[in-house]
């Protein structure tokens, strides 16, 4: 008669066929949730045009296609916005941090930014806007 059971007898105890299966699936569909709902590029629309608003006047309407650089004129300087191959993205602002320009590229329609001590954003729109988690829209 044995007394004591060896750690995989244990461990094997701990963890039964159903136990094991229900990690799985749980650990299978948060990867297949994750790759759908980040990763699927056919829910973000192409963007056609750029907004550009400033302050509390009317946004002004610029096409994508065309490469160009634009400069606005902010609340506390100059902000230069460079639109390329279809993109659009602050290159440079007078605020103090630049958050603005570190956020980078905008490229699929429903992307935002905004430079706030400028009180200038810019947003890419297009025939289907990504979804927006806080409005809970499109």
């Amino acid at each position: 008669m044995v007394l004591y059971k060896s750690r995989l007898e244990v461990e094997m105890a701990i963890f039964k066929p159903a136990d094991v299966f229900i990690l799985l699936s749980a650990c299978f569909l948060t990867a297949w949730l994750y790759a759908v709902f980040w990763f699927d590029n056919a829910q973000q629309g192409e963007a056609d045009s750029l907004l550009i608003q400033l302050a509390d006047n009317e946004p002004v309407e610029y096409t994508l296609s065309k490469d160009k650089i634009i400069t606005i004129q902010g609340h506390i300087g100059p902000s230069l916005i460079e639109i390329k191959q279809g993109k659009a993205r602050f290159i440079h602002s007078s605020c103090r941090n630049q958050f603005c320009v570190f956020h980078g590229w905008l490229t699929v329609a429903g992307d935002t930014t905004a430079c706030l001590p400028n009180r200038v954003s810019i947003s890419l729109k297009g025939t289907l806007n990504d979804y927006d988690a806080i409005a809970g829209g499109q």
